[in-house]
């Protein structure tokens, strides 16, 4: 995901606003250019397939047959930068068979790495997967 020219157009003008200096007033500010703003650019980490091939590889939890509401967990993923899980953290303290089952189906699956400047990262994303009620 890149950030909208205007985002980025807001970060270059801030930068450069605080790169001024403010002791002395009488000097105008340089012109905003395309040489004197730095654009960073960045695209997070996705899964290869997308969150389809995630769920193909999610597996229910045994005994939870009663499920009678939908549970959602937020997932943080560190993704290196050749695309492989190097640590996944849940939000909640709870649902400790559905984590294990999220946990494999992520480190199941392949990403793409995320990238920073036409670079591949280290980098962490947040993905929710749901657990329907059956």
């Amino acid at each position: 995901m890149s950030y909208p020219y205007s985002r980025i157009f807001l970060i270059g003008f801030s930068i450069l606003l605080l790169s001024c200096s403010t002791s002395d007033k009488t000097k105008s500010a340089p012109e905003v250019t395309k040489e004197n703003v730095k654009v960073v650019t960045e695209t997070t980490p996705a899964i290869i397939g997308g969150l389809e091939a995630l769920y193909q590889q999610l597996k229910y939890p045994p005994n939870t047959s009663k499920q009678t509401s939908t549970i959602t967990l937020e997932a943080n993923i560190l993704v290196d930068k050749e695309g492989k899980v190097e640590q996944v953290s849940f939000e909640k303290d709870k649902y400790s068979q559905y984590k294990k089952a999220a946990r494999e189906a992520i480190y199941a699956v392949r990403f793409v790495p995320g990238k920073r400047n036409g670079e591949a990262v280290d980098m962490f994303i947040t993905i929710p997967i749901q657990f329907n009620a059956r």
